[in-house]
Parts: structure tokens; C-alpha cells; sequence
């Protein structure tokens, strides 16, 4: 047995709702157009291709491991010279996929490995147009992320829970759209001309002058 053969489960896979799943993950993935929305679609279509070689093997007796010919085949066929890590994954996306409904987080980052409502072009843009809007100093986390909740996400179609942002979200948004948190400390302004020794010289220059009219 090779290294290849060791971590494929031969287990029988659940297949009666996996098309129902990548269907609908496909559907959500292709209203972004960002590099993570990308890569999501690649890792559904690997899974779909994989799902559907699986079926066209496993009624096949002479082929006894069939999740691990299909998923190294899929990984051929998507360029891997050596696709035995990227069967790997095609396999563990499978099961993901049938247990949560989604495809995993990215390993390097958990956060931005899912797809949030600022990755759709129209959220991004109102987003942007909101605190282009806004006077400088004044925009805060709280008012921002009502204004998400309440206006933005709606707007574009997003409704529920899912279509929320926290304050903690919507600070880390500011963050990534390029703005940065600042303590305003609120000043004092007077006119100079109200200063006392500014009034004391006009009032002598007022009474020399009289004395000069005089």
C-alpha cells in the first residue's frame, strides 16, 4: 500500500445531497467576484467532477478504491502533476460540504476565508459611497454598522441574520478599506481679538485717537 492509498476513507459516500449542496454553494459563490470567491468556485467544480467520476467507478468490481482513483484522476485533470495533496483536499472538501453545508475556512486565516458581504461589488460600493459622504473625524464603528444592518445590506437583497455585521465586523471593515481609529480630543477655540491684551491695546489706540480729534 502507498502513501496515496493510506488516507482515503473507502467508506461509501452520501451523494443524495451533494449536488444539492454544490448547486446551491455555486449559486452564492458566483455573486462575488473576488480572489476567495475564485477559489471557492475551483474547489466546488473539483468537488462536483469528483462526485460524478466516484459514481461511474463504484459500480465498476474491478476498481477497488474508487474515491482515491476518482479524486487523484480530478486532480490530474486539473493540472496537479503530483495531485495527491490536492486530492486530498478534494476528498475533505466532500465531507465538509456534507456535514456543514459549506467549504472550509482557509487554513492562513479563518476570517477572511469566508465570504462576507463586503466581497459583493454592490455592498463594497454603497459602503464606500456611505463614508465618502461622511465629514472627517466624524464616522464611528456604531453608525457604521447601522448603517449596513439597516440600509445597506437590504438594499442589495441581503436580509436575515447572516446579512448582519457586529461592530467588531464593521471595525475591522474601516480597517480594511483603509481608515484607522483615532482619539478626538475636543479643543477650546477663541478669536484672537478677544484676547485680553489684543482689547487693552484697542482701547488705548481708541483713546489716543480721541485725544487727537480733540
Amino acid at each position: 500500500m502507498n502513501d496515496a492509498d493510506q488516507w482515503f476513507d473507502e467508506d461509501e459516500v452520501e451523494s443524495r445531497n451533494i449536488f444539492d449542496i454544490i448547486k446551491e454553494q455555486l449559486k452564492e459563490t458566483k455573486r462575488f467576484h473576488t480572489a476567495c470567491a475564485f477559489k471557492a468556485f475551483k474547489a466546488l467544480t473539483a468537488v462536483l467532477q469528483y462526485v460524478k467520476l466516484w459514481e461511474c467507478y463504484k459500480p465498476n468490481t474491478r476498481c477497488t478504491q474508487p474515491c482515491m482513483n476518482a479524486s487523484l484522476a480530478i486532480a490530474r485533470h486539473c493540472g496537479k502533476i503530483d495531485g495527491v495533496y490536492f486530492a486530498r483536499q478534494i476528498c475533505s472538501n466532500e465531507r465538509y460540504l456534507l456535514k456543514h453545508g459549506r467549504l472550509p475556512p482557509l487554513k492562513k486565516d479563518s476570517l477572511h476565508g469566508q465570504l462576507t458581504l463586503l466581497d459583493n461589488n454592490s455592498v463594497l460600493l454603497d459602503v464606500r459611497r456611505y463614508l465618502a459622504a461622511q465629514s472627517l473625524g466624524s464616522i464611528t464603528t456604531k453608525d457604521f454598522c447601522r448603517e449596513v444592518n439597516e440600509v445597506i445590506a437590504p438594499a442589495v437583497g441581503f436580509f436575515g441574520k447572516e446579512a448582519t455585521i457586529s461592530e467588531r465586523t464593521a471595525r475591522n471593515w474601516l480597517r480594511k478599506l483603509g481608515y484607522s481609529c483615532v482619539e478626538v480630543q475636543k479643543g477650546l477655540y477663541h478669536d484672537r481679538h478677544e484676547w485680553l491684551n489684543v482689547m487693552a491695546a484697542q482701547t488705548k489706540f481708541l483713546e489716543q485717537m480721541a485725544g487727537c480729534e480733540k
